[in-house]
C-alpha cells in the first residue's frame, strides 16, 4: 500500500490487462481519490505496474463485486476513511477531472447510488443511464447500473452485507435498488453533466466478463437470487431533471470591487480603487460579468445565461438599497 494524503473518495476495480486505469490519473489537476484494484490477470510485469500507481492493489479472481466482497470479510474497517467508493469498471476511459465532479456532485447532493451518464455511441444496455441532453445536468432515478456505481460509503457497506458473492455483474444493480427502495425514495440519480464511454467489445477485444461467466449462466444466478430474496426489475424511472444552481462565489461579480462586500479579486481590489483611469473598477466588473454570462451561455444555454445575470442584478440592487437606509 502506498501511504500519501488521506482522502474521502475511493475508486475500486478489479482490473485485467486491458485495463484503462491509467487514465484515471493523468492530467494537472489535484488527485481527490485513491484507487484500490483488485489484478486478475496473470502477467506479473502489468501486475507492478498497477502497483506503482495505486494506493492499494491486489490479486486476486472473480468479478468485480466479488473482489470487492472478498477485500470487505478480509478488512470489514478497509473503506471506513471514505465517504464515497466508485465500483468502476477498469475499461471506462475517464479524466481525473470528471472523477472528482461526479464524486464532488454525489457527496454535494447526498445521492445514496450515482453514476456518470453514458455516452450513446458507446455500449449500452440501460437507456435511462443515457446521456439526456446538455439542458440537464443530472436526473433523479430508480436505477444505476452495476457497470460504475458511485456508493456513499455506507450505503455500499450496507449492500455488502447482504450480497453473497453469487453474482457475476448480471442482476447486481436491481439487487441494491431493491434493498435501498429506489423506486420510492428519489437517492439515485445519472449525471449528465458528466458523460463517459463504455466501449463495445470489438474495440476492446472482447468480454471478460463472459470469459469469467456466460451470459446464460449470469442470468440463470439471477433469476435464483430474485427468487430467494424476492427480488424485482423495477420499470426504469425518471422522477426528474434537474440542473445545478451557480455557485453562490460567481455572484460575486456583482458586488463593489474592494467595497464593503465581498470584492471580485481581493488581490486586485485595492490596486483597482486606487486606479487613475476613470472607471476602471467598472470597466473590469463589466468584463468579468460579460465572461461569466458566456460561460454559462457556452456550457448550458442563453436562457440560463440571462437567468444568471437577472438574479446578479437583483442581488445587486438589494445590497445597494441596504447600504442606503433601506434596512428593516
Amino acid at each position: 500500500m502506498h501511504i500519501g494524503l488521506q482522502r474521502h473518495w475511493c475508486i475500486f476495480t478489479s482490473a485485467g490487462d486491458k485495463n484503462v486505469i491509467h487514465h484515471w490519473l493523468e492530467g494537472n489537476i489535484p488527485q481527490r481519490f485513491d484507487l484500490i484494484v483488485a489484478y486478475y490477470g496473470e502477467n506479473n510485469y502489468m501486475f507492478y505496474e498497477i502497483d506503482k500507481i495505486c494506493t492499494y492493489a491486489f490479486r486476486t479472481k472473480g468479478s468485480k463485486f466479488q473482489n470487492l466482497k472478498k477485500l470487505i470479510l478480509q478488512n470489514p474497517k478497509f473503506f471506513d476513511q471514505y465517504s464515497y467508493v466508485w465500483i468502476c469498471d477498469d475499461d471506462i476511459p475517464m479524466s481525473s477531472a470528471q472523477i472528482n465532479e461526479a464524486f464532488e456532485l454525489a457527496e454535494t447532493l447526498d445521492f445514496w447510488v450515482a453514476q456518470p451518464a453514458m455516452r450513446p455511441e458507446g455500449k449500452n444496455g440501460h437507456w435511462i443511464t443515457c446521456f439526456a441532453g446538455a439542458q440537464w445536468d443530472y436526473r433523479i432515478v430508480n436505477f444505476v447500473e452495476v457497470g460504475l456505481p458511485i456508493f456513499r460509503c455506507d450505503k455500499l457497506i450496507e449492500f455488502l452485507s447482504v450480497y453473497d458473492g453469487s453474482l457475476t455483474g448480471w442482476g447486481i444493480d436491481h439487487w441494491y435498488a431493491n434493498l435501498f427502495k429506489a423506486n420510492d425514495f428519489g437517492r439515485f440519480a445519472v449525471f449528465d453533466r458528466i458523460q463517459v464511454l463504455n466501449p463495445r467489445d470489438e474495440a476492446k477485444g472482447g468480454n471478460e466478463m463472459g470469459r469469467l461467466r456466460s451470459a446464460a449462466q449470469r442470468e440463470a444466478d439471477w433469476k435464483i437470487v430474485r427468487q430467494k430474496f424476492d427480488l424485482v426489475e423495477y420499470p426504469p424511472k425518471i422522477f426528474a431533471y434537474c440542473k445545478l444552481a451557480p455557485k453562490g462565489e460567481l455572484f460575486r461579480i456583482f458586488d463593489q470591487i474592494g467595497g464593503e462586500y465581498h470584492p471580485i479579486i481581493p488581490a486586485w481590489s485595492a490596486r483597482l480603487r486606487r486606479s487613475r483611469v476613470p472607471g476602471m473598477a467598472r470597466f473590469v466588473k463589466a468584463i468579468l460579468v460579460v465572461k461569466a454570462v458566456w460561460e454559462i451561455a457556452r456550457r448550458s444555454s442563453w436562457y440560463d445565461a440571462i437567468f444568471f445575470l437577472i438574479c446578479g442584478l437583483s442581488i445587486r440592487r438589494q445590497r445597494r438599497a441596504i447600504g442606503h437606509g433601506f434596512e428593516i
